[in-house]
Order: C-alpha cells, then sequence, then structure tokens
C-alpha cells in the first residue's frame, strides 16, 4: 500500500500532458460568492425573533394595564358598595327614630320635653254624617265680621 508521501511524488514526477492552444479548456471566470448573511438561517433567525419577542412584550404590558385597570374598577366597586351599605344603615336609624317619635311614647317625652301639660278634659272627634249640622248663616263663616265688604 503505498502512502500518501509516495503518492505526492509519483504525481508530481510525471510531465503534465502538452495539448495545443486551441484545444486547452478555457478557464472558468469564477468568482467567490460574498458572503450574504441574511441567507444563513442562523442570522436570519434574530430579526424574527426580535420582532415576535417585542410583540410577546407588548401583549404582556398590554394584559397588565387591563388587569391594573379591572383592579382599579373593582376597588371603585368595593367603595360604592360600602357607601352603600353605611347609606342603609343610616336609612334604617333615621326611619326606626322617625317611627319613635310617631310612637305615643315619643310623643309623650316630645310634649314633655316641650313643657306641654296635658288636658284637663279629652275631646273625641267624631265623624258627622251629612245633614246633621246647620249650614252656615253666610258664605263664609271664616272671616271676621268687620272684614267683610
Amino acid at each position: 500500500m503505498a502512502t500518501s508521501a509516495s503518492r505526492r511524488n509519483a504525481a508530481a514526477a510525471r510531465p503534465a500532458p502538452r495539448s495545443s492552444p486551441e484545444a486547452a479548456p478555457r478557464r472558468a471566470n469564477l468568482k467567490v460568492a460574498p458572503s450574504n448573511r441574511a441567507a444563513r438561517t442562523d442570522d436570519r433567525i434574530w430579526p424574527a425573533m426580535t420582532v415576535v419577542c417585542s410583540i410577546a412584550v407588548g401583549i404582556a404590558f398590554v394584559v397588565a394595564g387591563l388587569f391594573a385597570g379591572d383592579i382599579q374598577v373593582q376597588a371603585e366597586i368595593d367603595g360604592i358598595e360600602r357607601e352603600m351599605i353605611e347609606l342603609r344603615q343610616t336609612r334604617i336609624r333615621a326611619l326606626a327614630e322617625r317611627a319613635w317619635h310617631d310612637s305615643p311614647e315619643g310623643l309623650s317625652d316630645k310634649v314633655g320635653d316641650a313643657g306641654l301639660v296635658p288636658a284637663a278634659e279629652v275631646a273625641l272627634l267624631v265623624p258627622l254624617t251629612p245633614g246633621l249640622l246647620e249650614p252656615p248663616r253666610t258664605a263664609d263663616p271664616f272671616t271676621p265680621p268687620g272684614a267683610r265688604q
């Protein structure tokens, strides 16, 4: 088996075949293509990943903003509900106080606080049926006699 060094020496020892200028192969005009970085897969993925990551971060900020708005609206709703509960309690207290003032016990306490005394006699007002009272003598019984014209 021949070694690679002996093959090189054998190839160098042989003379190159001579050919006529017409038969000589034309030398190809080859140029080295420039390295197109955008054509390489590893270079094309970075701009795409940048766009995708930017969109993902933007969506994350939008979602965070929506959550913040939701939390703020819920806090306002809770505040309004607390205020409504307080107003209901105030209304219930006011209705209870009004009912106490309208009761006989409340009226007697208020009358005593105002310094009024109980009446010596109690007059009962009874509704009358039509025709039991005399008709008024004047057209306007409530006008004093000197004020009439």
